[in-house]
């Protein structure tokens, strides 16, 4: 008989047979009863994502991959796909398929499609048995005309970025240009504080081109010597880093209220709030020129061929550096190229590492523009443009053993940074002025060998064909953007043009008593040098009229205008009538009365004195003694009547000489007269200049100042006169 507890047993032993064991059983299967909360497989993409694909083109297929924990292939998987994301205007487009079981080898295979809509799309593939296992397949709809667009779009936002900084370049050096001389003049002197100056110079100009091309500029002029413009080189290439910090630090929504700011300031009767217009506006351009290339490059993360390039920079980094020096060389600015790496980063194109070989091509290649300036230049021009090629060129040779993995650069940058980088951005900013900063420091120690080097390289010009030359020394194509600077390198060449004046002046006394051919043929030279002179100026302020100038810079190039007519109208006078007076008496014995002579030789005097007391007003700013010239005009018309009187009274007397010389008496003493009376003109140019930047409100427009400067300029009165 059976026990309680055996039919306890019996029943135990059915219940584990009918639940226990199959329950068992059943959680070997792959698929089934698994908790959906935990992934038991993974959903691998295998190709196909993040694919750019034309409006109503056929996309590539898309292949998944399902595999379980150990790596095995999954079949008969079945994975649903749903449309999670698309365009508003998308509402029409349908997956080929809904759901696909994975093959053999565990691949589950999208089919082509084609969507009509622009725009993001995203799929999720989901395992059906198991919701925990999923993953995301995106894509990109570009509009068919999308490469015109992307060209489009980075023509005009590059062409914005180049606006804004020459913009607001141009308002800093109106606010600054008057003080920059002479911190250049005065800093440059020591080599460290030269390395402020070129950061300080550098930071107003926004483009370290620019300073470079001011550098050349002042060395042709001139105004600095070669072994003060490194170190400013030096501070160069770490100022034009401020720009690229400001450009990543991505502020660009707020570029459009800048741009508008800046515009409601150029409305301003202040010509300092004006200028700070100009600024404000300026970095406007630069920010939203920086977001319409950031979004027009936007689809160019659908391209993985594009992305893997921009990697590869990484693995060539030389060829990387070589296409970007090019690329900078095409635009002259490096700003702009390093502007549209940060673009790059921003949108995940390229990486930090990738992005440095970029930026040492950038900064070789903006030394084309310094270049270019030097050109046509003096050998010391060319030494300052080569200096700077040398600089950036050796700090890219010593840079490119840290461009590989295995002495990364870019990994010593993110470990001095790291507190400070919050973006891709930022890193690429961060590594373009470590670059800088580490490149001045080693090789500061080797400052005068590089100088060194450049004498070696380029041969000084001989001071015979220096003397020779009719060339002029102190006008620069690349001061133009610095209209005082110009300014002031036209008086220079205007006391050039003024000097070879004097020369011929002097000479005038000895070719009326001998008429010396060499003499003849110096002068003659010496009038090519001042017809030269003139052409150069005139062209010179022509285009620096083309500049953004003040009222004041205006009516200073006016007066320099004038100033060089007169020079000019002095000389051409000692060669038209002097030079061939002393030829014909070189041919022919012309003898003038003893008392003739003297007083054709005391009329050359008193012109000669007020040609020489005029000059010497315009090369010290001093206007008392232009007022003495001017005021000697009734004084000199009172002197030439009676010295023709005094003549016609030797020729009623009867003297020969007299009589034979009448002519040529009267002729060189009406050119001395004309040749005093282009001294008068300069005095009056002076004088009214003077008197209009002490009488005009500055609130005057340039017409005003125009219209009142000719009206002086006809009447002739001292400003005593005008204001009675």
């Amino acid at each position: 008989m059976f026990s309680r507890r055996h039919l306890l047993q019996a029943l135990l032993a059915v219940f584990i047979l009918l639940f226990v064991v199959p329950q068992a059983f059943a959680s070997t299967s792959v698929v089934t009863e698994a908790d959906p909360a935990t992934p038991t497989m993974q959903l691998l993409i295998d190709s196909g994502n993040e694919q750019s694909i034309l409006a109503y083109g056929n996309s590539r297929p898309i292949e998944l991959k399902l595999v379980d924990l150990a790596g095995n292939p999954v079949v008969d998987g079945i994975v649903d796909l749903i449309l999670v994301n698309r365009p508003a205007a998308a509402k029409s487009f349908k997956l080929p398929m809904t759901s696909i079981k994975s093959n053999p080898v565990g691949i589950i295979r999208i089919e082509a499609f084609s969507p009509s809509e622009a725009g993001k799309y995203r799929i999720m593939a989901q395992l059906r048995e198991n919701p925990a296992v999923y993953t995301y397949v995106d894509f990109g709809v570009n509009e068919e005309n999308w490469v015109m667009y992307l060209v489009f779009g980075l023509m005009g936002g590059l062409g914005m970025f180049l606006f804004g900084m020459n913009l607001g370049a141009d308002g800093l050096q109106k606010i600054a240009g008057k003080k920059m001389k002479s911190i250049l003049g005065t800093f440059t002197n020591n080599r460290y504080m030269g390395v402020l100056t070129g950061i300080l110079v550098t930071a107003v100009t926004q483009s370290s081109s620019a300073t470079t091309v001011m550098l050349v500029g002042f060395v042709n002029a001139s105004l600095m010597t070669i072994s003060q413009t490194l170190s400013v080189i030096f501070g160069a290439n770490i100022g034009t880093t401020i720009t690229v910090q400001l450009i990543a630090f991505e502020i660009s929504h707020f570029a459009l209220l800048m741009i508008g700011a800046g515009f409601i300031l150029k409305f301003s009767r202040n010509k300092t709030v004006l200028y700070a217009g100009d600024i404000i506006m300026g970095f406007g351009f630069i920010f939203y020129g920086m977001k319409i290339m950031s979004v027009s490059m936007s689809p160019l993360r659908s391209f993985p061929a594009f992305r893997e390039m921009l990697l590869s920079f990484s693995n060539y980094p030389i060829s990387a550096i070589i296409g970007s020096m090019l690329f900078t060389a095409l635009i002259q600015s490096s700003g702009a190229t390093i502007g549209l790496v940060v673009v790059f980063a921003s949108q995940g194109l390229i990486t930090l590492h990738a992005s440095i070989p970029l930026i040492l091509g950038a900064h070789t290649g903006t030394c084309i523009t310094g270049w270019i300036a030097a050109l046509g230049g003096s050998a010391a021009a060319k030494k300052t443009a080569l200096l700077n090629v040398l600089y950036n060129l050796i700090g890219t040779i010593i840079f490119l053993p840290f461009l590989y993995d295995y002495l990364s650069f870019s990994d010593f940058v993110v470990w001095c940074t790291a507190p400070f980088s919050s973006s891709p951005a930022r890193e690429v900013a961060n590594a373009h002025m470590i670059s800088a900063i580490l490149k001045m420091i080693v090789m500061f120690p080797f400052y005068d060998q590089i100088i060194n080097l450049t004498h070696l390289l380029i041969s000084e010009e001989t001071s015979e064909e220096s003397a020779r030359s009719v060339k002029t020394k102190y006008l620069s194509e690349s001061l133009l953007k610095s209209p005082e600077l110009a300014l002031g390198n036209v008086a220079r060449e205007m006391l050039r043009m003024a000097g070879h004046v004097e020369f011929m002046m002097e000479k005038v006394p000895e070719m009326i008593s001998y008429g010396r051919e060499e003499t003849i043929q110096e002068v003659a030279f010496r009038e090519d040098k001042v017809d030269t002179a003139q052409y150069e100026i005139t062209k010179y302020l022509s285009s620096l009229s083309e500049e953004s100038l003040t009222e004041e810079q205006t009516s200073v190039m006016m007066r320099y205008m004038s100033i060089i007519n007169e020079l000019e109208g002095q000389a051409d006078l000692i060669h038209k009538i002097i030079v061939p007076f002393a030829r014909a008496k070189a041919r022919e014995e012309i003898r003038f009365s003893e008392e003739g002579f003297r007083e054709l030789l005391g009329m050359f005097d008193r012109s000669n004195e007020n040609f020489k007391l005029i000059i010497n007003a315009f090369a010290t700013h001093n206007t008392g003694q232009a007022e003495r010239v001017m005021q000697s005009e009734r004084t000199f018309e009172v002197l030439i009547k009676r010295l023709r009187t005094a003549h016609m009274r030797r020729v009623f007397q009867h003297k020969v000489q007299s009589i034979e010389t009448s002519t040529l008496h009267m002729d060189l003493l009406q050119c001395f007269k004309r040749i005093n009376m282009h001294s008068i003109e300069m005095s009056k140019s002076m004088i009214v200049d003077w008197h209009l930047k002490t009488q005009i409100p500055s609130e005057e427009g340039d017409d005003d100042i125009e219209a009142a400067l000719l009206i002086a300029h006809e009447e002739g009165d001292p400003p005593e006169k005008k204001t009675s």
